[in-house]
């Protein structure tokens, strides 16, 4: 062997020991990634916020000089390294011309972050080692023959342990109800950290994540990799082991009760399901799509079936609308104008405010009865009243625009307490709702409701409408208002409920309901606002960071969750950002496909179809959730589509 040659060894020896630190390096970030919040609150600032971007920085750096080494820039080595070449470059163009200082960095930061995984993904598999795919050179520099296969493998399956470990995690709060790793986001924003199916004590379950949504999507994006393990890994016991994964996936992937993802996860697996037996008429690709589709049926039905005691909602019937069709609720009477009568109870103090509805547009005058929660705790005021038959409440509340403003308070809480007046038996809360329209955009309008009365039917009550700082305690600014505040007779039917009601059915029949549904009217507030910031500027955007978390960082008071991928592309970027986005997409659909058609392995098949579904998912969810806001959905995304162009060019 001349020196030559030796030297050739030596480079590529030393070459292959970058790959597998990388690859250690990027097992250990997607392992620990899930649980960054609990890694933030045990190791000291700056290192506990930032460690994820300290590791993936030093990562970055090893595939530099692995880049040195090899003499190339070593990609993909896939039509998706153009594609993502043209989108990173457009993002930074965008930076660079807008000077929108700190907001356009969170801007770029949020957006580009963990795209460099995408080329770490086919370093750490050794991908660049070998001079030909069936070639490779040892640490002695004896040719050997790679094992891509297991080496994917053991990449999706450190993916899928982190999915199993929150997934647990996730059933065991739902198991004991209480939240595990409480999240301070849902408290500074709904003032509370338990998440509830809306007007039920049925939990939605978070874990160490910082909402239920967020934990639905990393688990529907790691579901289809565990199916996929059932069929390629080669041990019995670690087949089982991703089976057992899969089924604690998919249970809490309904314990969440994030429909989106459910509908993006159930037509996902339809679709690739057709797709595989027309293209490729093998049962293992089809038992991927088909088992998990069965799995996860047979768990929503364990699941709705949960004891009724624990189904039921403890208060009467509350349904919320959108301020057009509470305006057009058709009323038998009005029987109480309590804002034109005086309380049993409390100082009545009465305002005009005027609150702009996001759907439509226009401006929503009402009068208002004002109440600042006080220092002690609380603001109440009483009306002793008279139930009518088919009784109800009609109500809105809101703060008071001028409030909006991060440095001013942290919202108010808005209770209605109901007591009989000649019952011996307590009374109950029966409305309980903060509102934080500093950092949430969703209450920057009339909340809007209807509270059935039917329980104290014939009877005379005292009716108290409190209101109390948020969880902070600080009741400076906490402006809050009750407007219209009327006793009505509606049409029985109207509420539409019965105490056998299963909560989870309706739940799930609520994912069509755009009228009545919160989430849903919560959505379509979010569309209109990201609709009318791209008609602002529909050609050039708004710039990098105008929307979504960096928008939250930087300019809170006018932010908003466009609660789109795809409408956050626009609003922020334009007919550009549009399409830049699209054309990424369409290179990772055509990347998978022709590399389906032209590979006859059974478990290059499996993968690809595991991956396929995954990102299938990603993209649906994305058209109605910002998903690739989250930090872990993005760097599992673009470790996924790493997996893609490996597995395309094994397959070519």
């Amino acid at each position: 062997m001349d020196l030559t040659q030796t030297e050739t060894q030596t480079t590529k020896s030393s070459g292959y020991r970058l790959e597998t630190a990388i690859g250690i390096g990027l097992a250990i970030f997607i392992l620990a990634l899930p649980f960054h919040l609990v890694i933030k609150q045990f190791i000291p600032e700056p290192i506990g916020t930032y460690w994820k971007e300290l590791l993936l920085g030093f990562l970055v750096i090893l595939w530099l000089i692995r880049c040195v080494i090899a003499r190339r820039v070593l990609l993909s080595g896939t039509p998706i390294d153009g594609a993502v070449l043209i989108y990173l470059g457009v993002i930074i163009l965008r930076f660079i011309l807008d000077r929108s200082g700190w907001v356009g960095a969170w801007g770029l930061y949020i957006t580009v972050m963990y795209l460099p995984v995408f080329w770490l993904v086919p370093t750490a598999l050794h991908v660049h080692s070998f001079n030909h795919p069936s070639n490779s050179i040892d640490d002695e520099g004896a040719t050997t023959k790679p094992n891509y296969i297991e080496w994917i493998n053991n990449l999706v399956l450190v993916m899928v342990i982190a999915g199993t470990l929150i997934a647990l995690g996730g059933i065991l709060e739902f198991v004991f109800d209480i939240s595990l790793w409480p999240s301070a986001e849902m408290l500074e924003r709904h003032g509370i950290s338990e998440v509830f199916i809306y007007g039920t004590q049925i939990r939605r379950v978070y874990f160490t994540l910082d909402s239920p949504t967020a934990l639905a999507n990393i688990l529907a994006m790691l579901l289809p990799l565990a199916l996929a393990l059932i069929i390629t890994l080669r041990r019995l016991w670690m087949r089982i082991f991703a089976g057992v994964a899969a089924a604690l996936m998919a249970t809490c992937i309904i314990l969440t009760f994030s429909r989106g993802i459910w509908v993006a996860v159930v037509l996902s697996l339809a679709v690739m399901g057709l797709f595989s037996g027309l293209v490729r008429r093998y049962w293992k690709p089809l038992l991927i799509a088909g088992g998990t589709l069965a799995l996860i049926a047979l768990t929503w039905i364990i699941v709705v079936f949960i004891p009724s005691e624990k189904a039921r909602a403890e208060n009467p019937r509350i349904i919320e609308l959108s301020s057009s069709e509470y305006q057009s609720v058709p009323l038998t009477s009005i029987t109480h104008q309590l804002l034109l009568i005086d309380p049993n109870y409390g100082q009545v103090n009465k305002q005009t405010w005027t609150l702009p509805d996001p759907l439509t547009g226009s401006e929503d005058t009402r009068e208002v009865l004002l109440e600042h929660p006080l220092q002690d705790g609380k603001e109440e005021v009483i009306y002793q009243i008279k139930v009518p038959e088919a009784g109800a409440l009609r109500f809105g509340i809101a703060m008071e625009p001028e409030v909006w403003t991060p440095e001013k308070g942290d919202g108010a809480s808005f209770l209605i307490f109901i007591a009989g007046t000649e019952s011996q038996v307590d009374g109950q809360f029966v409305f309980l709702r903060y509102l934080n329209p500093k950092l949430n955009p969703n209450d920057r309008r009339w909340r809007n409701y209807y509270l059935d009365l039917t329980p104290w039917e014939g009877q005379t009550i005292n009716l108290s409408f409190l209101t109390e700082p948020g969880p902070r305690g600080n009741w400076d600014f906490d402006w809050a208002g009750w407007s219209d505040l009327q006793v009505v007779t509606i049409h029985p039917d109207y509420f539409d409920s019965s105490p056998e009601d299963n909560q989870v059915l309706q739940h799930t029949g609520s994912i069509l309901d755009w009228v009545r549904d919160e989430t849903n009217r919560d959505r379509l507030v979010a569309w209109s606002l990201a609709l009318e910031a791209w008609r602002a500027a529909p050609i050039w955007g708004n710039g990098l960071g105008t929307t979504g978390v960096a928008a939250f960082r930087t300019n809170p008071e006018n932010a908003f969750a466009p609660e789109s991928q795809v409408l956050k592309g626009l609003a922020e970027l334009g007919i550009p950002g549009f399409l830049i986005l699209a054309y990424l997409w369409f290179q990772i659909a055509m990347t998978g496909f022709f590399a389906f058609q032209k590979t006859t392995n059974s478990k290059i098949q499996a993968l690809l179809l595991g991956v396929a579904i995954s990102l299938m998912i990603v993209f649906i969810e994305g058209l109605v959730y910002q998903n690739l806001e989250v930090k872990q959905v993005n760097a599992y995304f673009w470790t996924i589509v790493g997996i893609l162009a490996v597995l395309s060019r094994i397959a070519r």
